[in-house]
């Protein structure tokens, strides 16, 4: 964590409170990523962390959370900016983004449904319009270990083709 000024920033913010309406926000992400069929990402974690994550991601503006009429999550995307060679241990050491990096590291996408897979798919496209040519990463659980996946740009129009 160290030599990263905005991680310290929301660890510092996370600590002392008095921002009741984001921590509150922060730890229903953190309820909804951790939860079901998602919670096995993050097991591992320390919850702290997790609210950490969010909390930096949503301070560095890599961060959709897609909700329903009723507030109610539906889908959550996180990504870092980094090169094709980078691997978790960027994630485990709070490493700063990479803005020339070759690559987009989609690492924590979760949501409920197809819809919603739509919807933070198309968030990421007008947020970091990058995703479009740069390489992308994600990270998948296989056999409980986390292993690096590779795409192309045909996952978006998988995705954004599926029916709802």
């Amino acid at each position: 964590m160290k030599g990263n000024p905005l991680l310290l920033s929301v660890q510092v913010t996370l600590e002392k409170g008095g921002q009741e309406e984001a921590i509150g926000f922060i730890d229903k992400v953190h309820r909804f990523i951790s939860s079901g069929k998602y919670g096995e990402v993050l097991d591992d974690w320390d919850p702290e962390h997790v609210r950490i994550l969010i909390g930096y991601h949503m301070a560095k503006g890599t961060f959709i959370c897609e909700q329903d009429e009723d507030g109610e999550i539906e889908g959550v995307l996180m990504w870092y900016n980094c090169d094709n060679d980078d691997t978790w241990d960027m994630l485990k050491c709070w490493q700063m983004d990479k803005p020339n990096g070759d690559s987009v590291f989609m690492a924590f996408l979760y949501a409920k449904n197809n819809a919603a897979f739509k919807k933070v798919t198309l968030g990421i496209i007008a947020k970091e319009p990058n995703v479009l040519w740069k390489k992308l990463i994600g990270l998948r659980m296989k056999g409980g270990v986390p292993t690096k996946m590779n795409y192309t740009t045909k996952l978006f129009s998988k995705i954004l083709s599926a029916k709802s």
